[in-house]
């Protein structure tokens, strides 16, 4: 096990001495400890989980897909949606062996303490610090035989769309931890749909990809106003895949409507569409902002279209697109 190693990265804590226990561990959000020891990482996120497989790693896209009490250990990287965390912390003491120890990892520009200290309250235990450096740290929890307490999802409502004025019946999206714009329409797809209605009557569109879907919002909703269109929506977060393809079932359009996971630095798995809808995506990486996939799917647009499609993009002005 290379615990010797000292690198910033807030990640890589996991490896200091004294922090991991011999034999395999489930990790969520990173690979490092699963390197060092062997295991599962889960990456919900297409090119990490691409990298991994690539590495020859065991890697899931999903922790719902690791049985449960299945390993003596579990690391949980703090992610920056509180809500998704909560989510990652209730399936890891799922997976979590009786006895074993559950590792709860983050920077502090996350807010660790304070998700340490929420979770030590639902686990009625005091977590126990194992490492501390480089502005993050490592708490470790134990799971008590026969303790029926676990961390505490947040709970998560349906998002409601109100677009009658353009033609569309109010309709719900089911929405999940984690998915952008899982708690309401952000104001950048608002304008999108606006945008996209007007454009639409001009020519109407037979195929429409919607590039980073999130809860599904932008392709279902040209679902509903062109009721004749075939859809594709896309999205690298596999989170994001399972909560587009639910709300595809759940308004009755799934048979003409895919969803596939895809990231930006893949070249487009089809062609030929008329119309791009990009709310374009910037990922937060720990602390860190990545533009790296917004750049990317700008690189390979014009791939998905035909020579006389069109995409419209909305931005915040204070990106660099």
């Amino acid at each position: 096990m290379s615990t010797g190693r000292r690198s910033k990265r807030s990640e890589a804590l996991v490896l200091d001495p004294e922090v991991l226990r011999a034999g395999a561990v489930c990790e969520l959000h990173s690979s490092l400890a699963v390197e060092a020891n062997g295991g599962i990482a889960i990456q919900p996120w297409r090119d990490r989980f691409l990298a991994d497989e690539k590495a020859g790693l065991t890697v899931r896209a999903s922790a719902r897909e690791v049985a449960s009490e299945s390993f003596g250990q579990v690391v949980v990287h703090l992610q920056k949606s509180r809500a998704a965390t909560a989510d990652d912390l209730a399936e890891a003491w799922r997976i979590l062996a009786p006895d074993g120890e559950l590792l709860f990892a983050g920077p502090n520009t996350l807010g660790i303490s304070s998700a340490v200290k929420r979770l030590g309250e639902q686990l009625g235990q005091a977590g126990v610090v194992v490492a501390n450096r480089a502005r993050a740290r490592v708490v470790r929890f134990r799971k008590q035989d026969g303790d029926g307490r676990g961390p505490e999802r947040e709970p998560t409502e349906p998002i409601r769309i109100e677009r009658s004025d353009l033609g569309v019946e109010p309709f719900e999206l089911e929405t999940l931890p984690g998915v952008f714009s899982a708690k309401r329409l952000d104001p950048g797809s608002e304008l999108l749909l606006e945008g996209f209605v007007r454009r639409a009557r001009e020519k109407t569109p037979r195929r429409v990809v919607d590039l980073g879907c999130g809860t599904g919002v932008l392709g279902l909703f040209a679902a509903l106003c062109l009721p004749e269109a075939e859809i594709l929506l896309v999205d690298a977060d596999a989170r994001a895949v399972e909560c587009a393809r639910r709300n595809a079932l759940r308004l009755g359009v799934e048979g003409r409507c895919r969803v596939l996971w895809w990231d930006a630095r893949e070249k487009p798995p089809e062609t030929g569409f008329d119309f791009a809808l990009v709310n374009p995506p910037f990922h937060h990486r720990g602390p860190e902002v990545d533009l790296g996939p917004a750049l990317a799917l700008f690189d390979y647009l014009a791939g998905w279209l035909t020579r006389s499609g069109r995409a419209l993009v909305v931005a915040n002005r204070t990106l660099p697109w």
